[in-house]
């Protein structure tokens, strides 16, 4: 009955967050418009009220996420921040990749592929909380791998976005230390998770300093930085469990080829 419960209770918040997303569509007023200077640099912040709305139901979605742990499961409260990460990215990345659609088949169809992605994201989170479920393990899986593509859509999109090295290097850390802690607390056992996940990051702002300048395209720069990320993690985690390093290599490979096959690709077409 709980478990029925719960079903319910994920499917009838996605087809909240879908209805808010549907009618979104049909609000583009700018309500927030700010410049600010910072250290000699000047930047500029605007906001329509459909991006406001976004952002809104992401949080909304992160505390019926909230609630529904608390309320079922004893889980410590720092343990609860990690499982809020991935709803509100997920919901984030579909909000903003919906604003642009605009009905027809392509959009119906993109809408229930965001309703599926986004069920499956609050229940395979919810599941992970609970050591005793049989789908845990595979709930972990699912949560990894959409922890790096949350990584590399972050990644590909300040690319695209921002030039400025002071603020990447931030936004980078930022992203690498919160993924790492959702990625380091399903794995790591031995070693400090945040120690873990703050060195992470560092490394990877050094790899994205001495990449930012070179005369790169955003497919190749993501497709490097995904294999910098992914292998370092998986190091860190085979590491952690004393793992051969024949069976660390043999677990990265397979995704740091089709990366580097996806970037070598683009060189040639260009």
């Amino acid at each position: 009955m709980e478990k029925r419960s719960r079903e319910v209770y994920f499917f009838t918040l996605t087809g909240v967050v879908i209805m808010i997303f549907m009618l979104s569509s049909y609000t583009n007023r700018e309500l927030i418009n700010l410049n600010f200077s910072l250290f000699g640099f000047s930047f500029g912040l605007g906001l329509n009220a459909m991006e406001i709305l976004i952002i809104l139901t992401a949080v909304m979605v992160d505390l019926g996420m909230y609630h529904s742990i608390k309320t079922t499961m004893q889980v410590p409260a720092e343990q609860i921040a990690l499982h809020l990460f991935l709803p509100f990215a997920v919901t984030l990345t579909i909000g903003f990749t919906l604003r642009n659609i605009r009905g027809g088949l392509t959009g119906w169809g993109l809408l229930f592929i965001a309703g599926v992605l986004l069920y499956l994201v609050l229940r395979f989170e919810y599941i992970s909380c609970d050591p005793s479920s049989s789908l845990r393990p595979l709930s972990i899986v699912v949560l990894d791998s959409l922890c790096y593509a949350v990584y590399l859509l972050f990644i590909i999109a300040l690319r695209a976005n921002v030039s400025r090295l002071i603020i990447t290097i931030p936004a980078i850390f930022i992203l690498c230390f919160v993924v790492g802690m959702k990625i380091y607390s399903f794995h790591i056992i031995h070693w400090s998770i945040i120690m873990v996940s703050a060195v992470t990051g560092a490394i990877i702002c050094f790899a994205d300093a001495g990449l930012h300048y070179w005369p790169v395209n955003i497919v190749s720069y993501g497709s490097l930085m995904f294999i910098w990320y992914y292998t370092l993690t998986n190091f860190v985690i085979g590491a952690d469990r004393d793992e051969p390093f024949q069976k660390i290599i043999r677990r990265v490979m397979p995704a740091d080829i089709l990366a580097a096959s996806i970037m070598v690709y683009d060189i040639i077409r260009r």
